[in-house]
């Protein structure tokens, strides 16, 4: 029962009905600023684990693998960016690497695997200019033009082979 209500709750927190996307100046200017010190650190949880791979002992001695889980809350990220990440039930974004034979490497590598992520959850499409929409245009008529070309060609070929009445 406690399942369903915060699934519910999570449709309800993070539904797009009203929200509409940035602009792409909008989203470009969030995009370069934002870093890693930018993710909120308390909704940040970091959790280390024995790797797989090559690493010799190393691989059965130390823990270098990094789990890192940011729960995603409104607020500092958009919504329609939150719809566009893959996010658990809890709704956490999981971000992993065993890359490196280093915990500290492999926890850079994470922080960058994150920044990516998010970026690329509130990038924007850029709209095209008029040039562009002429352009486009231009093109998908000649290439109805073409069409229409080798349809009537091909439907000539077709009618010159039937039949004009008995031969017998």
């Amino acid at each position: 029962m406690f399942f369903v209500f915060q699934r519910q709750w999570h449709r309800r927190l993070f539904s797009t009905k009203n929200q509409t996307p940035w602009s792409f100046k909008e989203a470009s200017e969030w995009i370069n600023k934002f870093n890693k010190d930018k993710i909120p650190q308390d909704q940040l949880r970091i959790h280390f684990s024995r790797s797989s791979g090559p690493g010799g002992q190393n691989v059965n001695k130390v823990s270098t693998k990094v789990d890192m889980r940011l729960r995603i809350a409104e607020g500092w990220l958009p919504s329609y960016a939150i719809n566009k990440l893959k996010l658990n039930k809890s709704s956490e974004l999981v971000v992993t690497s065993d890359r490196t034979r280093s915990q500290a490497k492999n926890i850079q590598d994470c922080y960058e695997k994150l920044v990516d992520t998010i970026k690329l959850a509130v990038e924007v499409q850029k709209e095209p200019d008029q040039a562009t929409l002429n352009r486009l245009a231009a093109i998908r008529q000649e290439g109805n033009k073409r069409r229409k070309e080798n349809k009537k060609r091909n439907s000539d070929k077709k009618s010159s082979r039937r039949s004009k009445g008995y031969d017998y």
